[in-house]
């Protein structure tokens, strides 16, 4: 993505997987608090390179309540820092930090519709 954040659509009730992306993460996130929290159900971010460090909606560990953050390049806060909105327990991991060049499969969706074709 040249510009722009990811949008995870508060409160949605559905899990998301971002896998093998190239972000300059350039954008904040909207939406009044009143419509939920800022994460849905469950959140995968797999192979996520960001090109200028802004941690703001990529590094989820400390976010998102049933969360994986693998592979991510490093990152760093900036203007907009999130804290968890929502009540409960987080379940997340935080693997490969720093080295997204070194998560195999590379990219989920793929190796995804790899075993299914097989």
């Amino acid at each position: 993505m040249e510009m722009g954040t990811f949008d995870s659509h508060r409160g949605m009730p559905f899990a998301n997987v971002r896998t093998d992306i190239t972000v300059n993460n350039n954008g904040v996130h909207g939406g009044d608090a009143s419509a939920g929290p800022l994460f849905g159900a469950r959140f995968t971010h797999w192979n996520i390179r960001v090109t200028n460090g802004r941690a703001g909606l990529m590094r989820i560990d400390g976010l998102a309540p049933y969360s994986a953050t693998v592979g991510i390049s490093e990152v760093r806060e900036f203007g907009q820092i999130d804290v968890p909105d929502f009540t409960g327990d987080l379940h997340t991991r935080l693997a490969a930090y720093g080295t997204p060049e070194a998560v195999r499969p590379a990219n989920l969706y793929e190796a995804q519709r790899g075993v299914r074709a097989r």
